[in-house]
């Protein structure tokens, strides 16, 4: 409890340092609020991420190519099993306090929120729109990621490699309708990773800041497999869903183009 107590106020001093690092880019006029506009734009973040496969180019497809490899080879090539074998003969109690103080409250959802949220507060504060944009849009990565991985999880319905004896990363049981096996993708390491990434993309300087927020979602997803609870591949997904979400969503930026219209239509209204 203590030690949690001690992430908690480090994490409140870290939102607070970012609050001073960098003024926004949105002009201050503009306010910054869930309304009408925010919530349209993640209707649109959510359909720009269903049809994105439609509009890859040559990058885009080499790294799909590259992820579907090494997650075929975690699957099918022993990886999962070597992995989760690996861990179980290795933890300890160092490895289970990175697990329980760090990574899982992390990827519960807990660190997030509080970063988010007193993001949001101490931008209030300050005045500092940058630090609320970067709440209020990682807020929507970590909403939009957490449904794509909800949705994958249902379909593909992968036993957890404590729910057999011996752990069998080749069981799959969807899709039936049955929640019960959800362990693919790894919903935690997801949100660590949705959460880790917006953070980074809103602030990239000081280089102290991505370093820790991606240092927090690698915790997360090293303890998902101390914990037993993932195999290698579900944290790689996982991982994948949440940055690549993040990255799209900041990268068309359909809040701003929403924030735009919306003036532009206020100006033409008042000509």
């Amino acid at each position: 409890m203590r030690s949690r107590f001690l992430w908690i106020s480090a994490l409140f001093l870290f939102c607070s340092l970012c609050s001073l690092a960098q003024r926004d880019s949105i002009a201050k006029t503009d306010t910054l609020r869930s309304d009408k506009y925010y919530i349209y734009s993640g209707i649109l973040d959510a359909r720009d991420q269903a049809v994105a496969p439609f509009h890859w180019k040559g990058t885009q497809w080499i790294t799909f190519g590259v992820l579907a490899t090494a997650e075929s080879g975690l699957m099918f090539a022993g990886g999962d099993k070597s992995i989760q074998q690996w861990a179980q003969r290795n933890r300890n109690s160092t490895s289970n306090f990175i697990e329980n103080n760090l990574g899982d409250p992390f990827g519960n959802g807990l660190y997030p929120a509080i970063i988010i949220g007193s993001s949001y507060i101490l931008g209030c504060a300050f005045h500092n729109n940058h630090l609320k944009k970067m709440a209020m849009m990682t807020a929507k990565t970590v909403v939009i990621s957490g449904l794509t991985t909800t949705i994958i999880k249902s379909i593909a319905e992968r036993d957890r490699p404590f729910q057999d004896n011996p752990p069998n990363p080749l069981k799959w049981n969807g899709p039936v309708g049955l929640f019960s096996n959800n362990s693919f993708p790894s919903g935690h390491t997801t949100v660590a990773f949705a959460t880790a990434t917006g953070i980074a993309l809103a602030y990239p300087h000081p280089l102290i800041i991505p370093i820790l927020a991606y240092g927090l979602a690698s915790a997360t997803a090293f303890g998902r497999i101390n914990g037993n609870f993932h195999w290698g591949s579900d944290v790689l997904m996982g991982a994948a869903i949440g940055y690549f979400t993040s990255r799209l969503i900041y990268g068309h930026n359909n809040w701003g183009k929403c924030l735009k219209s919306r003036k532009i239509h206020h100006v033409q209204d008042n000509d």
